[in-house]
This record gives C-alpha cells, sequence and structure tokens, in this order.
C-alpha cells in the first residue's frame, strides 16, 4: 500500500515542470502559513513555561538556566522568523532544520543539567518531531530534521554515561515520532498535490478553446501580456497577426456545423504547425484567431502571415478557404492591447478589400486580392 501510494505521488510529480513544482511547494508552503507561524513560535514558549514551573520549584536553580533558556528561546524565534519571512524556499528550508536542531539541542541541554528529568524529554522529542516534521517539504530537509533531532540527544545520554535502557527507550520515541511525522507529511503533500493538478486541469478548461485545444480569450488575455511584459523587458521587438476566416457563415449554412467545426479545427492545426517556441496562437472569437510573435519584426509577421493564408488555402475539404490578415509590430510605448487593436483593424480593412490577404498595419497595402462574394 505505501509502496504504491509513493508511486502515484512521485508519478504525479513527475507530470509537473520544474515551474511546476516550485508552484507546487509555494502552494503548499502558503496554505501552511498559518499553522506553522503558530506551532514556530508557540513551541518557544515551553522553555519559558518550564523555566517558571522551576522557579516556583526552585528559585535558584531557575535563575541559574535563565540565561540558558533565553538563548534557546531567542534563537527559536529568530529561526521562525526567518521562516515566515519572504525569503526564498531554500532558506526557508534551512531555517526549519536550524529550528529543529536548537530545540533539540535545547532538549538535550535542559536534560545534561538536570539528569533526573530524562523521562520528560522522551515526550518533547516525539512531539515536536510530529509537529515539525510535516512542514519539511523536501526530502532532504526531512531527512535533515530527523538527523539534527537524534544527533544531540543520543550524544546527551552517552554524556551521561547512560545504560542500554535509556538509549532503547529514546530510539523507540524518536522512530515513533519520526514514522508519525513522515505519515503527516506524506498525507499533506498527497492532499496539496491533488488540489494543485486539479487546480492546475481547472485553469486550464478556463484557458483552452475546447473545440480546438488553442488559447482561449481568456488563456490569451493571461498568457500574452506576460510574453508581451517578457519582451519589452528584454527590449526584443514584437509583432502580431490578426486573422479571420473569410466567409464562414456560408460555411456553415451550405455544409452544415459539423464542417464548419472541422475547418476550425483545421486552422488551428495549421497556426499550430508553424508557430514556433515563444509564439502564442489563440482563438479569441467564433472564427478569429491572434498570433503573437515575440522577436519578430514586421517583415517577418508579414511572412509568417503570407504562409498561413497559402496554407489555409490548400486545406483539403469540400469547402473552398480563405483567411483576410492584419499584422503590426509594436511601437515605442503602446500597449498590448493597441497593438492588438492595430492589427484587427488592418484584418477589418483587408475584409474590406476584398478579402483572401494580408494587410500590414502600418501602410494598408495588401499584397494579393480575390474577392469571391458575399459574406464575412
Amino acid at each position: 500500500m505505501a509502496a504504491a501510494w509513493k508511486h502515484a505521488l512521485d508519478g504525479q510529480l513527475a507530470g509537473l515542470s520544474g515551474a511546476e513544482r516550485r508552484s507546487l511547494f509555494a502552494y503548499a508552503y502558503r496554505n501552511t502559513a498559518a499553522s506553522r507561524t503558530a506551532l514556530t513560535f508557540g513551541l518557544p514558549l515551553l522553555f519559558v513555561i518550564g523555566w517558571t514551573r522551576d522557579y516556583a520549584v526552585s528559585p535558584a536553580l531557575a535563575m541559574d538556566s535563565l540565561p540558558r533558556r533565553l538563548l534557546l528561546f531567542w534563537l527559536l524565534v529568530a529561526m521562525a522568523l526567518v521562516m515566515r519571512s519572504r525569503l526564498g524556499a531554500v532558506w526557508r528550508e534551512t531555517a526549519l532544520v536550524a529550528y529543529a536542531c536548537v530545540f533539540s539541542a535545547g532538549i538535550a541541554m535542559t536534560t545534561l543539567a538536570e539528569p533526573e528529568r530524562m523521562s520528560l524529554t522522551h515526550v518533547a522529542a516525539v512531539l515536536t518531531t510530529i509537529i515539525i516534521l510535516p512542514f519539511a517539504l523536501h526530502r532532504a530537509t526531512a531527512a535533515a530534521v530527523v538527523v539534527v533531532f537524534s544527533l544531540p540527544l543520543f550524544a546527551m545520554l552517552r554524556v551521561l554515561d547512560a545504560d542500554t535502557s535509556p538509549f532503547a527507550a529514546y530510539a523507540g520515541f524518536l522512530l515513533v515520532g519520526v514514522g508519525i511525522g513522515l505519515g503527516h507529511r506524506r498525507v499533506w503533500l498527497d492532499t496539496a498535490l491533488d488540489v494543485f493538478c486539479l487546480r492546475k486541469r481547472l485553469l486550464a478548461r478556463i484557458h483552452v478553446d475546447s473545440l480546438t485545444g488553442l488559447l482561449n480569450r481568456e488563456g490569451w488575455e493571461t498568457r500574452a501580456a506576460r510574453a508581451f511584459d517578457q519582451a519589452m523587458a528584454a527590449r526584443r521587438p514584437v509583432a502580431l497577426a490578426y486573422l479571420d476566416l473569410d466567409h464562414f457563415k456560408r460555411t456553415n449554412d451550405t455544409f452544415g456545423h459539423a464542417v464548419g467545426d472541422q475547418l476550425l479545427r483545421a486552422i488551428a492545426a495549421t497556426l499550430q504547425s508553424h508557430c514556433s517556441a515563444g509564439e502564442l496562437v489563440a482563438r479569441v472569437g467564433g472564427e478569429e484567431f491572434v498570433v503573437l510573435l515575440p522577436g519578430a519584426d514586421e517583415d517577418a509577421a508579414f511572412a509568417f502571415a503570407e504562409r498561413i493564408r497559402h496554407a489555409v488555402a490548400a486545406l483539403p475539404g469540400p469547402f473552398s478557404s480563405s483567411v483576410s490578415c492584419g499584422v503590426a509590430r509594436h511601437r515605442p510605448g503602446e500597449t498590448l492591447e493597441q497593438l492588438v487593436a492595430r492589427a484587427d483593424a488592418a484584418m477589418l480593412e483587408a475584409k474590406r478589400r476584398g478579402r483572401n490577404m494580408v494587410l500590414r498595419a502600418e501602410s494598408r497595402v495588401p499584397t494579393f486580392s480575390e474577392d469571391d462574394g458575399s459574406g464575412a
């Protein structure tokens, strides 16, 4: 059962890219923020509570241990602040290991000072292990937490020259704590992964056109804005092609909507086959498509649109198909919406001038015209 569980989790993780894995761990970290903050700031209070109890029993002994307990308290608070900060994941995971090490060392130091309380440290070690391990998102962090909890405690037993019984007791208690902690960690990560993958599938449904498999308008607005901003930051040229299928209503009316859907899928496949990595294509309307071309100038966008126009004209089927297209190159200070609007306007002008042509947004000079009747 455990092997099947691990295989299922690892199989889902294998389907995630590096960026998606980082997003998963960031999601899991955000969802444990409240409980992690409460626990990591609450555990140092154990040293304060213990000192208060000691002071009631023996003020002199309590005052003697006060500097040590204050040092441990503030070290734990400092580690908790690091884990709560906006620093990177590596720093947060390192702080978690350091937190576990300081807490374990604190228990060991307390026991060394008062060996008669050795039995009480069993419970503290087990509970703290159970509490901290689920927050170790990476396997290496979980292994390090187990190690740093074990070494100070067993070193303490060695210094006290304990016999076999305390060693066996500590080993048994730690094994129980580690087992429960790792079990909780596995359940939490498995749940987080399921929710993350479900969210990913839902976003894909929201952002992908079900008929063609291309980005829909919502997906276009999200992805294109990100790609556009990246191109602007890198000072790369950006061009855009806006395409509209000619006489699509007539195709639907003549051959039926099933054939119309077939044609839309064929157009989508043609666009995808001509797009390179980093270029975005979307279906933003009934028979309207838009392509973002980062790194392309106006001539490259024009050549791209011409290739699409010829490929669409050569599509097999009981219909004749053509597209009207407007292309535009980004101007300094222009937004993505303005770029799309200029390409759209050029496409509408191509429609007005006779369809089946590519028109530059700047020059409005068509390369080819073939008006074959009425319709969109």
